[in-house]
C-alpha cells in the first residue's frame, strides 16, 4: 500500500507508491511496462470489466460512465472514472449529455466518500506528458480525511483572507479578473479565468459564481452549465495547441469558507530546475490577459448561453 511522508524541513507532502510502477502502459509515461496475456486490450472499453476490479457505480446497463477502484492506488481510496464506453472519445468529444453523466458519476463518488467523513479530489489526467498511463479517457478520484500540500495551504489561505476581508477569496478574485482582462469566459453560473500568478502559461480557474464550499452542493441547472463549460474549456486548448495533452481537477472542501473551483493546464512546456528546485514558477508563453484574450478568440465559448 502507498505510504505519506513529509519532509522535515519544509513539510512538503510525498506519496511512495512504488506499487504504480506495475502499471500497463500505453502513452509512454510509465517506465515499467507489464506484458502479458491481456497485452494489447483496453481494460477500460465495455466488455473487458473482467479485467478491472469490481464496479462501483455505473449509470445504466449496458453502461455510459463506469466507476471502479485504481488497480494501483496512490491513496487507500483511489478510484477510476471511465468517460465513456467510447475509446477514442473524451469530455471535448461527448455530446451535452455524455458530460452530464460524467458530472453526475463524480457528484456520487464525492456523496459516498462524504458520508464517511473524507474530502475527496478529482483530477484527469491526458497525455504521456500529463501523466497517464492508460489511453482511454478517464478521471481519478482519490479520498482522505484530508489532503496535505496545495489544498491545505488553499484552505488555510482562504480562512485568513475571510478573517481579515470577511470575504470569500475566489468571490473577490472574480471580480478582479474582470477588472484585470483576465476573464476568458462567463456563463450563467461560472466564470472561466486566467490566475494572475499562472503558475504555467495558459492556467484556466473555472469558478463557480455561486458561493459553494463543496462541489456536492451544485444544482441540476448548474450541472448542466457546468457540462457546456468544461466542454469549450478543454476544446479551446485543443484549438490554440493542436489536442496537447492536459490536466484539469476538482478543488473541494466541505466547509466554509472555502469555494470550490477546478484548474486546468496545458502541457506545452516543461519543468526547469528554477520550478523544481526554487519552487518558483515560470509562465513565458504569454501574459494572463494575453492568454486570455488567445482562447477567448478561439470561439469555442460562442454557443453557450449567458
Amino acid at each position: 500500500m502507498t505510504h505519506l511522508i513529509f519532509d522535515s524541513l519544509t513539510e512538503t507532502p510525498t506519496i511512495i507508491a512504488t506499487n504504480r510502477a506495475k502499471r500497463t502502459d500505453q502513452t509512454g509515461a510509465v517506465s515499467s511496462v507489464v506484458k502479458g496475456e491481456d497485452d494489447g486490450v483496453c481494460f477500460f472499453c465495455r466488455g473487458n470489466e473482467h479485467l478491472t476490479p469490481p464496479t462501483l457505480y455505473q449509470d445504466a446497463d449496458p453502461w455510459n460512465v463506469r466507476v471502479f477502484r485504481n488497480k494501483y492506488p496512490l491513496m487507500d481510496d483511489h478510484e477510476i472514472v471511465v468517460h465513456s464506453s467510447e475509446h477514442d472519445k473524451d469530455i471535448e468529444d461527448l455530446e451535452h449529455e455524455s458530460n452530464v453523466k460524467i458530472i453526475t458519476a463524480y457528484l456520487d463518488r464525492m456523496s459516498f466518500y462524504g458520508s464517511r467523513d473524507k474530502e475527496v479530489m478529482i483530477f484527469n489526467n491526458r497525455g504521456g506528458k500529463a501523466g497517464a498511463s492508460i489511453l482511454h479517457p478517464h478521471s481519478q478520484i482519490v479520498a482522505a480525511k484530508g489532503f496535505p500540500g496545495l489544498i491545505e495551504k488553499e484552505n488555510n489561505s482562504a480562512l485568513h483572507y475571510f478573517n481579515e476581508h470577511n470575504r470569500c477569496y475566489w468571490c473577490d478574485e472574480i471580480q478582479q479578473a474582470r477588472q484585470d482582462d483576465r476573464v476568458v469566459f462567463e456563463s450563467a453560473f461560472f466564470a472561466v479565468t486566467i490566475p494572475e500568478a499562472c503558475r504555467w502559461s495558459y492556467e484556466i480557474k473555472l469558478i463557480p459564481k455561486n458561493h459553494k464550499p463543496n462541489f456536492g452542493f451544485i444544482d441540476q441547472k448548474e450541472i448542466h452549465d457546468l457540462a457546456d463549460v468544461l466542454k469549450a474549456t478543454l476544446q479551446s486548448y485543443n484549438t490554440l495547441f493542436n489536442r496537447p495533452d492536459r490536466n484539469f481537477w476538482i478543488h473541494t472542501m466541505r466547509y466554509e469558507p472555502y469555494h470550490w473551483h477546478m484548474g486546468f493546464i496545458p502541457h506545452i512546456k516543461v519543468f526547469g530546475a528554477l520550478e523544481l528546485g526554487a519552487g518558483i514558477w515560470v509562465s513565458d508563453k504569454a501574459t494572463p490577459q494575453d492568454a486570455a484574450i488567445q482562447l477567448r478568440e478561439t470561439g469555442v465559448f460562442n454557443s453557450i448561453s449567458t
